[in-house]
């Protein structure tokens, strides 16, 4: 299985453990993953130049196309990005046409499939809905050797592919289930959060670090409070949040611990964690 990797600015520079787990557990799945010459996925400028923000995911995507390759992206907010430029893409037509013309200038073409079934529209996929849809519960459940013990287990679920659904359409966004079914398959134990859905604070953190470290207190004391010993994360941002160094304080005061989904899974198929960058 051969796809186009999508990793966005943050793994690169930011969270290569991050990364290199998630390319350790992919190739022990049997998934190629291309890389392509990809741009930012165009989430910065989102709030300040709409044209240029839809301008860059489209880009990206006709540059898959160009291939013939799905996206697969660990990035829920490169995912949530992708998901958005396709919406504005659809939905304006001044912007649509402009687009078009400034693709084909440079060697490429995008046809969503809404406009042309018949084309190859890349499938954007975020890692956990690639694993639970392209991969499979039933595959990977027969590729687990070394489960985690049944231990309490948060989960962090990361805002930008759950909301707007009408968007994104990655899974239901006040009652998800596609990280639960993942992370059940470990052998760890999810647990019942009411704060699972709430943003972690790092959107907020450059411009507001004293919020966005309050907001990510009463998540952690929260989960401790109901026994969580591990708070598992699958979006960059969050991952990002968890290990600052006022974030490592505040876990270890709370006796939690924060993991990324792809070193659990990594573990899992039995992949040492040197391998994974850990």
């Amino acid at each position: 299985m051969r796809v186009a990797y999508f990793p966005g600015c943050k793994i690169d520079f930011v969270l290569g453990d991050y990364g290199s787990a998630v390319e350790t557990v992919m190739a022990q799945l049997g998934v190629s993953l291309v890389r392509l010459p990809f741009s930012c996925c165009g989430n910065p400028s989102r709030g300040k130049n709409l044209e240029v923000s839809v301008f860059s995911a489209i880009k990206n995507l006709a540059l898959a196309a160009k291939y013939g390759l799905d996206i697969m992206t660990p990035c829920k907010c490169c995912f949530g990005q992708l998901k958005q430029g396709v919406y504005w893409y659809e939905t304006r037509k001044d912007l649509r046409d402009n687009i078009n013309r400034i693709l084909a200038q440079e060697g490429l073409f995008y046809t969503p499939p809404s406009r042309d079934p018949g084309s190859h529209s890349p499938v954007i996929r975020h890692l956990l809905s690639f694993l639970l849809h392209d991969i499979g519960i039933t595959r990977l459940k027969e590729k687990i050797i070394r489960p985690w013990e049944p231990v309490k287990t948060a989960l962090q679920q990361g805002c930008h592919a759950l909301r707007p659904y009408g968007v994104t359409g990655f899974d239901n966004p006040f009652a998800p289930k596609m990280f639960k079914a993942l992370v059940e398959i470990t052998g760890l134990r999810v647990i019942d959060w009411s704060k699972e859905t709430s943003c972690c604070g790092n959107p907020i953190a450059e411009d507001h670090k004293e919020l966005s470290l309050k907001i990510l207190r009463h998540k952690v004391e929260d989960a401790a409070r109901e026994g969580a010993a591990y708070i598992c994360t699958a979006c960059t941002h969050c991952q990002i949040q968890y290990q600052g160094a006022e974030a490592l304080h505040i876990l270890a005061k709370n006796k939690i611990s924060a993991v990324s989904y792809p070193f659990i899974l990594g573990t899992c198929l039995g992949i040492p964690l040197g391998k994974m960058g850990g």
